[in-house]
């Protein structure tokens, strides 16, 4: 892919700028505030569409600060590029409902949809995290970021793992991690649900029991009180009901047989002397109504007499008897109802583990995401040893052979090796170690962007650079035979290129375009 034409309808400062780009070298040089970085920022916009930040965020990010500063609502750009030999023309409109983007083949003029991905496979597939990554390097970010470890892990797996590349090991992962997240999570959810369910069920068993216990409790005390009514006494209370009923009984039938007698007098009395006078008969009447009185009042006597005599012994055991026939069925009942609640609860909890589906389910989720890892690793290792000699290639170039080989581990942490010594990369110069990550940026690129050769675009990066190395990185750029577009603030470049006799094209931000 070549860029040939940049038009900046209304994007940031710049409204109706056209900037021309060619083959080789491209020098975008511009004084500070002129709009390098604009330019650089609208170059990745094209290719991969700008995201609109939420909430707080949207206050800086990278829509609001290149929005126009002049009619808003028309944010457009238009480029044209070259790729598979065939020439392109991309519009975009960045404001929300301001229109539709457009790819437009012009050598055939066939039109192209970006929904569909027709832009990414003419950027041969490469994503936005790999182009910030390599082919473009934005101001003062001259060392990768870290997810270039994650692309490129990513990559490693793909190598000649699949035909098409279509195989993501970094996107599987993410997904089977999410996987086991949520069956993790839900079988979380059940295990406090159980635990609460538990916990429930335990204040119940353990309220349940203490009333038992108490219930046990009272039914003993109430049973040692009635023994101890039954035979604190020297009789026993068998004996004692047998005296009652014998006392009772003759009791009954004296008293029965004096009113029979008294009965029999008052008749042979009264057929005796032939009474037959009104008062004597009231006499009679009252004398037989005072008899009966009397005998009213020996039943009275007799029967308080018995109350008397039963109510110590006999109607407090009887009481006691009733109070012991009723607890020992609470009793009863309460010990049922516990042991049945206890069974419930030992039932609970032994079923309180992970279902073994949802366990087979996370085990099955963790073997898949082992099995990619170790299938990474082993095809990182047999990229990592290509990947290697790419950087170190590149190093020795532009360190005129002073550094021979870069070492690297998983974590893309380097060292170099010259021909004597080995040296840590971050106890190396800032400007060795400059040249370290470009070389990196560089062999990674060569790399993940095998299928479209991209442009590189360098924001000041040699900032950092005395002039011997950036004449060697210049010169390897030029033997590249790439498109390389360098926005700098500096005439440093420009006198390099010219002293070097390397031919490049100039775009001058400072002067009206």
């Amino acid at each position: 892919m070549k860029l040939k034409k940049l038009s900046l309808n209304n994007f940031g400062r710049f409204r109706g700028e056209v900037l021309k780009l060619e083959d080789g070298i491209n020098v975008i040089y511009g004084e500070n505030e002129s709009g390098k970085s604009t330019v650089h920022t609208f170059i990745r916009s094209m290719l991969f569409g700008m995201k609109r930040g939420r909430g707080r965020a949207a206050g800086n990010d990278v829509y609001s600060r290149y929005e126009p500063w002049e009619n808003a609502s028309w944010y457009q750009g238009r480029m044209e590029f070259t790729s598979g030999g065939k020439e392109f023309r991309l519009t975009r409109s960045f404001a929300k409902g301001a229109g539709e983007d457009e790819l437009v083949c012009l050598t055939d003029g066939e039109i192209l949809s970006l929904e569909d991905g027709d832009l990414s496979v003419l950027l041969g597939g490469i994503s936005e995290n790999v182009y910030e990554n390599t082919v473009s390097v934005g101001q003062l970010k001259a060392r990768t970021g870290d997810a270039l470890a994650q692309e490129l892990r990513n990559y490693m797996a793909n190598y000649q793992g699949s035909n098409d590349g279509s195989l993501n090991v970094e996107a599987a992962l993410t997904s089977l991690k999410k996987k086991r997240k949520e069956l993790e999570q839900e079988a979380e959810l059940q295990r406090k649900a159980g635990e609460e369910e538990k916990s429930r069920m335990y204040s119940r068993l353990s309220y349940l029991e203490q009333d038992c216990r108490e219930a046990k409790e009272r039914l003993e005390r109430t049973m040692t009180e009635r023994k101890r009514e039954m035979f604190g006494n020297e009789v026993s209370p068998r004996e004692v009901r047998k005296q009652q009923e014998r006392f009772l009984t003759r009791r009954k039938y004296g008293i029965a047989c004096a009113v029979v007698a008294v009965f029999l007098a008052i008749l042979s009395v009264m057929q005796f002397f032939g009474v037959s006078s009104l008062f004597t008969r009231l006499g009679l009447g009252i004398s037989v109504l005072a008899l009966i009185f009397i005998i009213y009042q020996m039943f009275r006597y007799t029967r308080e007499e018995d109350e008397e005599i039963i109510e110590p012994e006999q109607q407090k055991i009887r009481k006691l008897n009733w109070n012991v026939e009723y607890l020992e069925k609470e009793t009863r009942q309460k010990e049922i109802q516990c042991q049945n609640l206890r069974e419930e609860y030992e039932e609970f909890c032994a079923s309180l583990t992970i279902p073994a589906e949802q366990q087979e389910n996370i085990a099955a989720v963790t073997l898949a995401m082992e099995t990619i890892e170790k299938i990474s690793r082993q095809q990182q290792s047999r990229v990592g040893i290509r990947l290697r000699q790419s950087i170190s290639e590149i190093l020795s170039e532009l360190t005129d052979g002073k550094y021979r080989q870069v070492s690297m581990d998983d974590d893309l942490k380097i060292g170099i090796h010259s021909e004597n010594y080995y040296v840590p990369l971050e106890k190396t110069s800032r400007g060795t170690m400059e040249q370290v990550y470009f070389a990196l940026r560089m062999a990674v690129m060569e790399i993940l962007c095998s299928e479209e050769e991209m442009p590189v675009l360098l924001d000041e990066t040699f900032a950092m650079y005395d002039e011997y190395r950036l004449e060697r990185a210049l010169t390897w750029l030029a033997n590249k035979k790439r498109q390389v577009v360098i926005f700098t603030c500096q005439k440093r470049e420009e006198q390099t290129l010219d002293r070097l006799g390397i031919p490049y094209h100039k775009v001058d931000l400072s002067v009206d375009l």
